[in-house]
């Protein structure tokens, strides 16, 4: 089984976005963001044919993300994730995984830093300190045998690709 993991692309600045007096969840990606994720995804499709599923934070730039990961991935389904929001234990998403994902073998998910890079480093070590250093639009490619027996430690690293190796 292969677990795709992506960052959310650029959003508007936070504290510009906080002066408008909206809350944080709600800020959405720049136009610059859109158009460097759509680049990206085009590209990463050389090499990832195809996502049977596509998971999200349900945080308003995760969400925008994985819908432009949608459209290049002709219109693979999207689920929205509170596991994936910010600052969430790792242990929470792979109790997703080993209950929601039993039917997928190959799973994209759409979410924020710090989570995925301590999720990833979880998966990879077993240990939720962070080694790894997940830029905006990057993506992180894991193997392990299955979604239903998913464990800390129990995944291979497949590809590790900042999002400048995928746009030209």
């Amino acid at each position: 089984m292969e677990l795709i993991i992506i960052r959310h692309a650029v959003a508007e600045e936070r504290e510009d976005f906080k002066k408008k007096g909206l809350e944080d969840h709600l800020r959405p990606l720049t136009l610059k963001g859109r158009k460097k994720m759509q680049k990206v995804c085009v590209k990463m499709r050389d090499y990832v044919k195809e996502i049977d599923l596509i998971v999200s934070s349900p945080l308003t730039r995760a969400r925008q993300t994985a819908e432009i990961v949608s459209q290049i991935y002709f219109e693979t389904k999207v689920v929205e994730a509170p596991e994936l929001v910010p600052h969430s234990p790792p242990q929470a998403f792979v109790k997703w995984l080993r209950t929601q994902a039993k039917n997928y073998r190959r799973i994209a998910i759409i979410g924020h830093e710090p989570h995925l890079s301590s999720f990833a480093s979880y998966m990879l070590s077993g240990k939720t300190e962070s080694f790894i250093d997940l830029k905006k639009s990057g993506v992180i490619g894991l193997e392990m045998e299955s979604f239903t027996h998913a464990e800390a430690g129990g995944a291979q690293l497949l590809y590790y690709i900042p999002p400048k190796f995928l746009v030209d």
